[in-house]
């Protein structure tokens, strides 16, 4: 399997479970290519366990047992033998993962859109213990655009409300894709860096959007029903 197909087989399941469970397609492709090494580890492989997930007695699974390495506080590394769960194909495995999300511990996920806030507290959470994890999750959405995935999951119709510098990452982050879809092959038109960052780059997007409509442009940042239906339109 290329990473390619890897990334649509896990992006397709994780928004086929978003209504459900609530957790961001985007961590979870993530998690999936790290944890598994793009789905060439051996856990993976063997037991359909992309998400590294451990074995206890009461989870429901067999169970295969494998080395694994730990990070101490001080960065150091150590060996140790666990035992993690197995499944009997990847549909158990990913769904496998989105039970698991269902402790306690892990509650604070459920309705988060940003994924940056996701990346966060799952490793505050204590899902894994390298020092690293937030910034290894956060560079893998990046570098993939797996975002894309979120804004399927939760944006079947444009967001609710004027999309403004102060508004929602994930609403900004729609807003700016979308600009980028809609004004590609424009003259001079340079594709915005979708960052969630609503600053004068993508006014000036807004602003060149307007004009190939020929609206008149108004004052302040506010996108409104109307820029986003267009938008929505064309995409």
């Amino acid at each position: 399997m290329t990473n390619k197909e890897l990334i649509t087989q896990l992006g397709t399941a994780a928004i086929k479970f978003y209504p459900q469970y609530k957790i961001l397609p985007s961590m979870t492709i993530a998690q999936a290519i790290l944890e598994s090494n793009w789905g060439k580890s051996g856990l993976a492989k063997d037991c359909h366990n992309y998400f590294g997930m451990k074995w206890t007695n009461t989870c429901g699974t067999s169970f295969k047992e494998y080395s694994t390495q730990e990070q101490k506080e001080d960065k150091t590394w150590y060996t140790v033998k666990a035992k993690f769960r197995k499944y009997a194909n990847v549909s158990e495995g990913i769904l496998g993962y989105y039970e698991f999300l269902n402790y306690a511990r892990y509650r604070n996920l459920k309705g988060v859109t940003d994924y940056r806030e996701s990346c966060y507290l799952i490793k505050e959470d204590g899902w894994a213990t390298d020092v690293s994890y937030t910034s290894k999750l956060i560079t893998l959405i990046r570098d993939n655009d797996l975002w894309t995935y979120d804004l399927q999951a939760i944006y079947t119709k444009p967001p609710t409300g004027t999309i403004n510098p102060d508004s929602s990452f994930l609403s900004i982050v729609w807003l700016q894709y979308s600009l980028n879809i809609c004004l590609t092959g424009i003259k001079d038109y340079i594709p915005l860096i979708v960052d969630g960052d609503y600053g004068t780059k993508t006014r000036a997007a807004v602003l060149l959007y307007w004009k190939q409509l020929n609206w008149k442009p108004v004052t302040g940042c506010g996108v409104g029903v109307n820029t986003k239906t267009a938008l929505a339109n064309e995409r």
